[in-house]
């Protein structure tokens, strides 16, 4: 498998260089894998299909479902690019063993995930305006984030967190973005309004107080 070049789907964890590639790709509630960036998922594909021979690795944080990479598969397939191999940091037994079944290399994780787990979450999702948190989604035909709590997300479904809980957890994940963005303020001596974030938020206005929002959500 030496050369053969990787397409990675999240810039953190690979620097691109000559035979690493970035794909934009996120998933939108309710409606498949979009791009954060606004350039289409096909005409990324195209572009690093031009590029890369007929075989690439996939490389990805988590495998869980596996929904979205199974669709990027069958669209590189399309441009008669072949996804020999797929690296994670975590997976799923059942992706584990579902990708080690149907691609030429399989699957290679550093943490296997047992089929008891009910869901894989990351602490960012958790925050109120941190770059990256949240899921994609979609109003009047604009794109917003939306952290995993209410009243901005909902936690039951984008973290499996049981109905009985959602309140109690939401109010928690607000009080912990309530601490980050007045200790941001100290150190910026003045206040944080909306459209100093690096993504817009869900039923935020641009000129609010980042402050002012999460205490009013506190109480929705």
């Amino acid at each position: 498998m030496v050369n053969i070049p990787i397409v990675t789907l999240d810039k953190i964890y690979l620097e691109q260089d000559e035979n690493t590639y970035f794909l934009d790709c996120t998933r939108i509630e309710g409606k498949g894998i979009t791009s954060r960036m606004g350039t289409s998922i096909d005409k990324q594909i195209y572009d690093i299909a031009t590029q890369v021979g007929d075989k690439i690795i996939l490389v990805d944080d988590v495998v869980f479902s596996g929904n979205v990479l199974k669709d990027i598969i069958e669209r590189f397939r399309q441009f008669n690019v072949e996804v020999v191999k797929i690296v994670s940091c975590i997976s799923t037994i059942d992706g584990y063993n579902y990708f080690n079944k149907s691609l030429r290399y399989g699957l290679d994780t550093l943490y296997l995930l047992s089929s008891v787990v009910l869901d894989q979450i990351c602490e960012r999702d958790f925050y109120f305006g941190i770059a990256g948190s949240g899921v994609l989604v979609e109003k009047n035909n604009v794109f917003y984030k939306a952290p995993y709590f209410k009243p901005f997300g909902n936690p039951c479904l984008r973290a499996s967190i049981p109905e009985e809980f959602e309140n109690y957890f939401s109010v928690s994940c607000i009080d912990r973005s309530l601490y980050l963005w007045q200790s941001i303020e100290q150190l910026k001596n003045g206040k944080v309004l909306m459209n100093e974030l690096p993504e817009k938020i869900i039923n935020t206005n641009s000129d609010d107080e980042v402050v002012k929002v999460l205490k009013k959500g506190r109480y929705l």
